[in-house]
């Protein structure tokens, strides 16, 4: 009985610390971008639908990747969102897997959760590609925490898009 309880507890332990163990969306950025010469201000950008490339079923991801990509881009500095802005963004989900926190716990790197998101900028006044940029996040390991990892892995790579897409305009200064 005194091994049983010794196992039990050794275990509750390493359950304990894995599930401590935060995880944490490794990001993978590939950007090409032209700074648009002369930009001061906010960037005026139409905003289209993300397109879901995927063919996942069961959750409308473009539908989410929108909203999450909308909500960052009015809070970053540097762009102004308009139905008829100059600049024209597109988004594509390229890739998603929705993952496993319990298979994750077992045995990092089964159970991956990952999702990628491709956003191209074009000026539609001459037709020019002003950015194409990826954001790619993926959670690997960890228990409970990663618990919930297919709500937010979208928006993850959207944080990193977002970031890179703010070099485009970097004389833009908050407040003027």
């Amino acid at each position: 009985m005194r091994i049983f309880s010794a196992s039990a507890l050794a275990l509750t332990g390493l359950f304990a610390l894995e599930g401590c163990a935060s995880y944490l969306a490794a990001k993978e950025s590939v950007s090409d971008l032209h700074p648009v010469a002369g930009m001061s201000g906010r960037m005026p950008l139409q905003v289209q639908a993300c397109v879901d490339r995927t063919g996942y079923a069961g959750r409308d991801l473009g539908r989410e990747a929108t909203e999450a990509l909308t909500a960052k881009l009015k809070e970053a500095a540097g762009f102004e969102l308009e139905p008829d802005g100059r600049y024209v963004l597109t988004c594509d989900i390229s890739a998603f897997e929705e993952g496993s926190a319990f298979k994750r716990w077992l045995l990092p790197s089964w159970g991956t959760t990952s999702g990628q998101v491709a956003v191209m900028i074009t000026d539609s006044a001459t037709g020019e590609t002003i950015a194409l940029v990826r954001g790619r996040a993926t959670v690997q390991a960890g228990g409970l925490y990663s618990v919930g990892a297919d709500k937010i892995i979208l928006a993850s790579a959207i944080d990193d898009v977002v970031r890179q897409l703010r070099l485009l305009a970097p004389d833009f200064v908050p407040g003027k």
